[in-house]
């Protein structure tokens, strides 16, 4: 496994992943390999409407974002994010199994295919925590 702690420290520093997966089977599987290799407090949602409200009052260091959600999907999610002061920076890392090409050029996305080995996640959030 992989040793990315420096870049999502603890509670204390403000510090925080957001995963926003509405799949409560594959969200904690996510949480639990994200906790085990990184030192960091990870929140999980299951909507982009419970993602909305969480962010009003926390900025995430990295959003981990399901594009398939209840309500809004993920591109939505991530206009209004973008939209919103300091939200044009957060790193964003979406998760699909399917999603037309032209929209990750548009919304400047990494994107992770599922189904995807854990492995690569972990490979994925150190490029982007670890620049």
């Amino acid at each position: 496994m992989l040793n990315i702690q420096p870049a999502c420290d603890d509670m204390q520093t403000g510090k925080h992943m957001l995963i926003v997966e509405d799949d409560p089977t594959i969200g904690h599987l996510l949480v639990e390999a994200i906790q085990d290799e990184i030192t960091c407090h990870v929140l999980l949602v299951s909507s982009g409407e419970d993602a909305l409200n969480l962010m009003q009052t926390v900025v995430p260091t990295l959003l981990l974002l399901d594009y398939h959600l209840p309500g809004m999907n993920g591109l939505e999610l991530v206009d209004w994010l973008r939209n919103r002061e300091g939200g044009e920076h957060i790193p964003i890392l979406l998760m699909s199994a399917s999603l037309p090409q032209g929209n990750m050029d548009r919304y400047h996305l990494r994107m992770l295919k599922k189904p995807f080995n854990l492995e690569m996640l972990l490979q994925l959030i150190a490029e982007i925590l670890l620049p």
